[in-house]
């Protein structure tokens, strides 16, 4: 065989390849009898939020002992109204752990007592994230600045909101 006709039948080669393996990567067709997805079963399958919710509790990782240190030092800087080096701490702490729920619901509440009612919403949140279920006390205190936060927002329904997980809490109905 000619040196060029040996490169055609390995061109035409890679090229079958190619089509074979495209046609394993095609998804097979709907059953044409089966229902469509509605609305919400896709939204479920495409909400990654729906998925963390549904996920088993991750075990947490234990904070590295920096981190705890920082969050001491900025607890430590809050009580004597420096919170200016307490985010510092704190921001510091969330860089070594982020999975860290205590720490962000540190800077929750940090935020709070600074008036910046709505990172502090957003952070608390967070943490009930973070968290899960699992750590009640957690979600208490979450609850807590979210409220406090919605309520100097002037978000009445929101704070309603928070009342009635505090409330689901307190009586251990999680």
């Amino acid at each position: 065989m000619a040196k060029g006709g040996w490169r055609a039948v390995q061109g035409a080669g890679v090229v079958a390849l190619a089509l074979v393996l495209a046609a394993c990567a095609t998804p097979a067709p709907r059953d044409a009898g089966a229902p469509a997805p509605d609305a919400t079963e896709r939204a479920v399958y495409e909400d990654p939020a729906q998925e963390e919710r549904d996920a088993p509790e991750p075990e947490r990782e234990p904070t590295p002992g920096a981190a705890l240190q920082l969050a001491q030092q900025a607890e430590s800087a809050r009580q004597a109204g420096d919170t200016a080096r307490a985010e510092q701490r704190l921001e510091r702490a969330l860089r070594i752990a982020p999975r860290d729920a205590g720490l962000w619901h540190q800077m929750a509440a940090l935020r709070l007592e600074q008036g910046r009612h709505e990172q502090a919403e957003r952070l608390a949140e967070r943490s009930l994230r973070l968290a899960g279920r699992t750590d009640r006390e957690l979600g208490l205190k979450n609850w807590r600045v979210i409220l406090a936060a919605r309520e100097a927002l002037g978000d009445a329904a929101g704070a309603e909101e928070a009342r009635e997980a505090i409330r689901r809490l307190e009586a251990d109905v999680v």
